[in-house]
């Protein structure tokens, strides 16, 4: 039977991590079929204006400029601006970053973690603004009988983890708050969900470390504890990028795209339910743990300030202690928004 179970689980996972994948482009506007969620203007119904051009927008399927994408004001309100918006999904934000890096993309995401490690490795990088936190969306899980009960318990013991991800920062801080050395545990990295669930399962690891919406997929269906999440320890942000070009060149772009990313946010917060049948569809996961997941997050854009900066920081700072990065690296370098480029809708 526990056979039977891990191999469902993980063709789920993998099943997901297929749909991530998918190629890397996706046409414009909105494509999920959801009554509830408005279509996107096409050229034959958009107020007649000047052509300006076309918006490349790199998306990760799952996250907040994916839901932008479905509900479709984006695309709309572009078009009464002259803009034409396209769509390019990608399966990580490593990938994402260095589309933007090379001009395939002007607008894009990635997680706190992802763009670390690209500044890091001598990328500019323009940050534009940052999600709400998501402190419950990252988790150390143990199974229901493993003796571990409290991260004091990690020594000795093997921890999964990805490399450089929201999960590996989470035990680094775990383990300094525990007064614990790296050298009394042993970090096992896995590639992958789909990975990591089939290790632990198999009992490679002794502890567990995964995000949403995977994480919410293991409390699901496997009897597991959470020792510790991000809640006080990690802010586990999403983080908004664009090039350099279009902020010199098309701010209002940049002020358009902020403020409907804003009032789609709030839809979201409002729609819970409608947008995780529109992630599973996208995901190709059932909606129950999407909706479970989304149940601890509130979406909602916000300016980068000192205390998001300081954050951010402390988290290279980790990294770089680790051994994980080749330097320092300082993530006010990397902010230089213009102030009047935030629209009014976010605080």
């Amino acid at each position: 039977m526990k056979k039977t179970v891990w191999i469902a689980l993980v063709a789920v996972f993998v099943l997901a991590l297929a749909a991530c994948g998918k190629g890397n482009n996706s046409n414009g506007g909105s494509n999920s079929g959801s009554a509830s969620a408005p279509a996107s203007a096409s050229a034959s119904n958009s107020p007649a204006s000047e052509n300006k051009g076309v918006v490349t927008i790199g998306y990760q399927k799952g996250n907040t400029l994916n839901i932008l994408k479905e509900h479709g004001n984006l695309d709309k309100a572009l078009s009464e601006k002259g803009y034409k918006v396209e769509w390019k999904v990608f399966p990580t934000g490593t990938v994402l970053l260095e589309a933007l890096n090379t001009k395939n993309i002007d607008f894009g995401h990635a997680s706190d973690g992802n763009a670390v490690f690209m500044q890091a490795g001598g990328h500019p990088l323009n940050y534009v603004a940052s999600e709400s936190p998501y402190p419950e969306g990252v988790a150390l899980v143990v199974k229901e009988d493993s003796p571990i009960q409290t991260v004091n318990d990690f020594k000795g013991k093997t921890i999964g983890v990805t490399k450089g991800g929201n999960q590996h920062y989470l035990l680094l801080v775990a383990l300094e708050k525990a007064g614990i050395s790296l050298d009394d545990v042993t970090i096992k990295f896995y590639k992958d969900a789909a990975e990591g669930l089939a290790a632990f399962t198999k009992g490679e690891f002794d502890v567990y470390g995964t995000w949403d919406p995977y994480l919410a997929i293991v409390e699901s269906t496997v009897k597991t504890r959470t020792i510790v999440n991000g809640s006080g320890n990690s802010d586990n942000r999403t983080f908004y990028f664009a090039t350099q070009d279009l902020l010199d060149n098309k701010p209002e772009v940049v002020t358009t795209i902020l403020q409907e990313l804003e009032n789609a946010d709030q839809w979201a917060n409002e729609n819970k339910q409608e947008v995780s049948k529109i992630l599973s569809t996208e995901l190709g996961l059932d909606a129950a743990p999407i909706e479970k997941a989304n149940d601890r997050r509130t979406f909602g854009v916000q300016r980068i300030d000192d205390t998001i900066i300081a954050s951010q920081q402390k988290l290279a700072d980790k990294f770089a202690e680790a051994g994980l990065l080749e330097s320092k690296i300082s993530i006010q370098d990397a902010v230089h928004i213009d102030e009047s480029l935030i629209p009014s809708n976010i605080k």
